[in-house]
């Protein structure tokens, strides 16, 4: 019965007679009226004015109290936006409001926003205040404006902060000031910037971006932001000098400084405000927007509140240069850190309500966010939303209604609470929100575009084109910040609940109600829809969706050790209806091989998406798995890929089935980790590969595997994550390191370790992780637990490094009967520890393998031989990362 109180409601509304509704408008307006009068008296600061729009129940000296803190003097501009209302219990219906407001603040260029919530009573014809109480404040709010009356001339003025230099020998400076000090400087001139990471790591990514450890450039101009209290041991005072204004100078800066503030620091103000408002940095934090005339805007930043508190970014091209830890922070919690260690709080629950219309495309929603209080206390929140989106309402089962800001250009909106939440207490909270938002265009797994591969089409080509266009498919998923979720990915159970228009169908994260998809029929000017509801029973690192034209194919059921009723059912495109059941007898079996390997099934169900693209790929959260079939008249070819894998066709489906287990169930605590996710979907492939198609396809996908490893290991380690290529735009880097090298690495351990030792090792670090998010060290205490030694050095060389094993070989024949051959292999430079696959070749045309373990500067192992040896070789088909030569 549930779905059917709104239309029941909105009936009960249309038969209301002519004067209730008249009476209603009244009630508004009066209402309306009194809260104009309200704006004027909180502009006017006047505080008997407030004692005079009480009712005569009110508390009067509750009132006063209220009015002393809340009304201060000299304000400029008020602003009060009614937010919610709802009927006063204990008044007559029409004669008592309960009613939310924002209320907005300047005083000049600093402003407040408070959030009040009134007991307004109707009182012979007039309406009047009965009780007030303030549910948020957000203070320190700033208009920032250069200030034109100071212009300093600056004079061998430096300006340094970690690993930073700014140099301006000669040039002016401006200010923008606020009652604490100077906030923001412009700087013009010649100067010199210096930048000089000091992680060896980030010197590399440096030099792919420059061509050198440090970055030494000019700049002719500079944007500055600070806390004032820093302002002193940043600027020598000395270096600059009060000197007459310069009206052209000042306008030059003053175009960069208007530029330049809303970049950082800002927030969005919504209808209280269209003026640009900031926050303040807070003490430690600095940003310097840096215009040079070689490479355009750099821009430096530390943030103290970031585990990597550095980063130096290409504002121009939307590059991450470098990003890494200083040394303070380094000290504070070591190179590897858990994201969700440092948040403040934790979700336990998600229950959406959201409506979507992609063609438009619009979204609007209602998110109850169940959350638990981690930090000892907090007076903050900040939930991770599209800046596109409008946050209409926020609603606290404890606090009422809650004041948010959307920080701009930062996916970020900030809650205030009206006092300190303590540690292990719980809030729910209520967020209404709409707005246009664009789908996610590039699937995160998706192949990269890497040209045509066919000549001009003609006429016919062109009409058969034209007849299989894709069918159109929107998906909404971790990238897209579609509902306010935590600050970082976060497990948590939900309930989802889409509406979608009526030609379009969906698939999302978790298991659809028995009882939908339910039709909406249309009505007066709302078109038809379709109302799906999804749940989950296992918890989620993120939630996702898609949308398109689906054909559902009947669900099958796949018998699992772990699970006694495993289901699995496709939703294909019409085109794609054959194609499904074809995936889905494949992936039943891609299904029961992985849990066979890991002994455990995450999830009770899957759904298989199958849509059409112009490139093979897919997208894989809990519960379901999006896979691109291409056209067949696709343009595009992608052979020259680290993904693509021609000898086996089924990669992309074993490779996204597989992140079901690896980077859905078992979750990367920070980006530096995301090769647990990628290399072990990309390995596991590998082994459905030689499970379906034999040893020649596994040593293929090795051989493609080590070609790819090796050809961009230069370009930084696997720990660096979604940064590798990242600075030039190449995704194949990514997936060449990250997918391939990673997946390499995970077979050089095992014949390192040994078959036995290594998939136990894998079944524990699962089952420790499970719902988890983890990093390296996990991984590795899991291993050397179950192989009862030291994984140190492997780790360290072939995850947090980049250079390769640089192995010299020898063999040589001890004589005997029949004698036997000694493996001589030393190692040039770093010391690693590889596995080396040695094929004995004898006289009578017989091979044997063995895998030689080289973990020491020089190593010397003896091999009993079989028969005449004829010969000694180094397979290159075991994905070994390592350049080999041969004495």
């Amino acid at each position: 019965m549930k779905r059917f109180l709104l239309p029941l409601a909105f009936c009960l509304v249309t038969l209301e007679s002519g004067a209730s509704l008249a009476q209603n408008a009244a009630d508004a307006d009066g209402v309306r009226v009194l809260l104009q009068r309200l704006e004027r008296i909180v502009q006017a600061g006047d505080t008997l004015a407030y004692e005079g729009a009480l009712s005569e129940t009110a508390d009067r000296a509750a009132a006063r109290d209220f009015a002393a803190s809340e009304l201060a003097p000299g304000a400029t501009r008020v602003v009060i936006r009614e937010r919610d209302r709802e009927p006063l219990g204990g008044t007559l219906p029409g004669n008592g409001y309960r009613v939310s407001i924002d209320v907005f603040t300047e005083f000049g260029n600093r402003a407040r926003n408070s959030t009040w919530r009134l007991d307004v009573k109707r009182g012979n014809d007039t309406w009047r205040i009965a009780d007030q109480r303030r549910l948020t404040l957000v203070e320190d709010l700033h208009r920032l404006v250069l200030n034109p009356t100071r212009q300093f001339a600056a004079r061998d003025l430096t300006i340094a902060v970690e690993d930073l230099e700014l140099g301006l020998a000669e040039g002016s400076a401006f200010v923008a000031d606020i009652a604490e000090g100077t906030t923001g400087l412009v700087l013009l001139g010649r100067g010199e910037l210096r930048f000089h990471p000091t992680p060896d790591v980030e010197k590399g990514q440096l030099k792919i971006f420059g061509g050198s450890e440090t970055l030494q450039t000019r700049f002719d101009a500079a944007f500055i932001r600070v806390n004032p209290a820093d302002l002193a041991a940043l600027v020598s005072a000395d270096r600059l000098t009060p000197r007459l204004v310069d009206p052209r100078e000042f306008k030059r800066a003053d175009e960069l400084f208007r530029d330049d503030v809303q970049k950082s620091y800002a927030v969005d103000m919504a209808d209280l405000s269209r003026d640009v408002w900031s926050l303040l940095p807070v003490h430690g934090d600095f940003l310097a927007e840096i215009h040079t005339p070689r490479y355009d805007t750099l821009t430096y930043a530390r943030s103290t509140s970031e585990p990597e508190d550095v980063s130096f970014f290409d504002r121009k091209r939307h590059r991450n240069i470098a990003v890494y830890a200083s040394r303070q922070a380094l000290a504070r919690h070591g190179r590897s850190y858990n994201e969700d260690e440092l948040t403040t709080y934790d979700v336990l629950g998600y229950d959406l309500d959201v409506a979507v219309s992609p063609e438009r495309p619009w979204i609007e929603g209602r998110a109850r966010v169940q959350l638990k209080v981690r930090a000892p206390a907090i007076a903050s929140l900040t939930l991770r939303l599209a800046d596109s989106l409008t946050v209409q309402s926020v609603v606290s089962d404890t606090f009422g209604r809650l004041f948010a800001v959307h920080v701009r250009n930062q996916n970020a909106v900030i809650i205030n609470l009206p006092s300190f939440v303590l540690r292990d207490e719980e809030l729910l909270l209520t967020i209404a929100y709409a707005g246009p938002l664009e789908p996610q265009r590039e699937d995160p797994e998706a192949i990269a575009l890497l040209g045509q591969g066919r000549p001009p089409p003609t006429p016919d080509d062109n009409a058969t084109a034209l007849a299989l266009q894709p069918e159109r498919s929107f998906l909404y998923s971790n990238r897209s910040y579609w509902y306010p979720q935590a600050a970082v990915t976060d497990y948590a159970t939900a309930s989802i609940r889409l509406t979608v228009p009526a030609a379009f169908d969906c698939v999302a994260s978790g298991e659809l109600d028995a009882d939908f998809p339910v039709s909406i029929p249309a009505k007066d000017s709302l078109p038809a829809r379709k109302a799906y509801l999804f749940t989950t029973s296992e918890p989620l690192r993120y939630l996702a969706f898609l949308v398109s034209r689906f054909v559902r194919s009947e669900p099958v059921t796949v018998a699992l050790g772990s699970r006694a009723n495993f289901t699995l059912v496709a939703q294909t495109n019409p085109r794609q209806v054959r194609r499904g059941r074809e995936l889905t007898d494949r992936a039943a079996n891609i299904v029961q091989f992985y849990e066979s390997i890991v002994g455990d099934s995450p999830y009770p169900s899957l759904t298989l998406a199958v849509v059409e693209s112009e490139l093979p790929g897919g997208h894989s959260p809990g519960y379901f798995v999006a896979l691109n079939q291409p056209l067949p008249t696709t343009p595009y070819v992608w052979r020259n890929d680290p993904a693509s894998f021609e000898d086996f066709p089924e990669f992309f489906l074993a490779h996204e089935l597989a992140h079901q287990w690896w980077g859905q169930a078992v979750g990367w605590r920070n980006y530096h980790e995301q090769w647990l996710s990628e290399g072990f979907a990309q390995y596991f492939a590998a082994l459905y590969a030689q499970r379906l198609r034999g040893d020649d396809t596994f040593a293929s996908v090795l051989r493609q595997f080590r070609r790819w490893g090796m050809q961009q290991s230069g370009q930084g380690p696997i720990y660096l994550g979604y940064r590798l290529g990242h600075i030039r735009g190449d995704s194949r880097v990514f997936r060449a390191l990250v997918y391939n090298k990673s997946a390499a690495v995970l077979h050089m351990l095992r014949r390192l370790v040994g078959d036995e030792p290594f998939f136990r090792g894998i079944q524990r670090f699962y089952r420790t992780s499970r719902f988890n998010k983890v990093g390296t060290d996990d991984f590795r205490a899991a291993m050397e637990a179950e192989t009862g030694r030291s994984l140190e050095r492997f780790f360290e060389g072939w995850i947090y490094g980049s250079t390769l094993p640089r192995l010299k070989f020898s063999y040589r024949v001890e004589p005997g009967s029949p004698g036997r051959v000694v493996i001589h292999v030393e190692q040039v430079g770093d010391v690693f520890d590889v596995p080396l696959t040695v094929m004995l070749q004898y006289a009578d045309k017989r091979e044997g393998r063995v895998i030689v373990p080289v973990t020491e500067r020089v190593v010397d192992v003896p091999i009993a031989l079989t028969g005449t040896l004829r010969g000694v070789e180094v397979s290159k088909d075991d994905g070994t990362l390592a350049e080999i030569t041969k004495n």
